[in-house]
């Protein structure tokens, strides 16, 4: 597996980074994965006011998209995964992914192959937010990234090309913001990041996250 890692400073501190098993999530396709009550309703008013959200849903305006799975499933989307507040997006392979959210690009890797199915497999793009936050864009397309490592990207920036990589039932974009608690790069391979809860602030209503199974127009 080659992936590439940048190792940048965030508030004085060197991030590192842990070789892990990589995790995928295995969405894709109308899932109507089951909702575990009791994370949903830890999670309900944890979520960032949405018109003052930071973040932009992470494809272009006026494209439209459904939600396959959803926060707080039990299927991969689970806490002690630390996956809890992903998105499974719906989307045919080579459609231009966004930067959700500016910041630094901190992993690349597109390496892989689409539908092989094996977990591991998993192409992304991960870019470093300036609150120590992650966005994690996955599935990505072979050779599917627009961006490089260290290269600082603007809100709405096209970064990849969506695609079907590693562990997936279908072409879809997994993506999730991350926190790692010990100030260590948080890219898809690690198991100890803490997920964060996210609003779209260019969509249609939604308080308590993407509702799963409901399309988002980018707006």
């Amino acid at each position: 597996m080659t992936v590439r890692v940048s190792l940048p400073r965030v508030s004085g501190v060197c991030l590192a980074i842990f070789s892990l098993t990589t995790q995928g999530c295995g969405g894709g396709g109308n899932e109507n994965t089951p909702i575990d009550p009791t994370c949903k309703e830890a999670a309900a008013g944890t979520y960032p006011e949405q018109s003052t959200s930071p973040y932009v849903l992470p494809y272009s305006i006026g494209e439209t998209y459904t939600v396959t799975q959803g926060n707080c499933t039990t299927g991969s989307h689970r806490e002690d995964v630390g996956q809890q507040f992903a998105y499974d997006i719906e989307m045919p392979v080579g459609t231009t992914l966004i930067a959700s959210r500016g910041g630094v690009v901190v992993g690349v890797e597109e390496s892989f192959s689409d539908g092989t199915g094996v977990p591991g497999e998993e192409n992304y793009v991960a870019i470093l937010h300036d609150d120590g936050t992650t966005g994690r864009y996955i599935h990505v397309t072979t050779l599917g990234a627009l961006v490089q490592l260290q290269d600082t990207v603007s809100q709405g920036e096209a970064i990849a090309m969506s695609g079907n990589s590693g562990n997936t039932t279908g072409p879809h974009l997994h993506f999730d913001v991350v926190r790692e608690p010990n100030s260590m790069l948080c890219l898809p391979q690690a198991r100890n990041c803490v997920s964060v809860p996210v609003n779209f602030r260019n969509t249609s209503v939604h308080v308590n996250g993407l509702v799963e199974g409901r399309s988002y127009t980018a707006e």
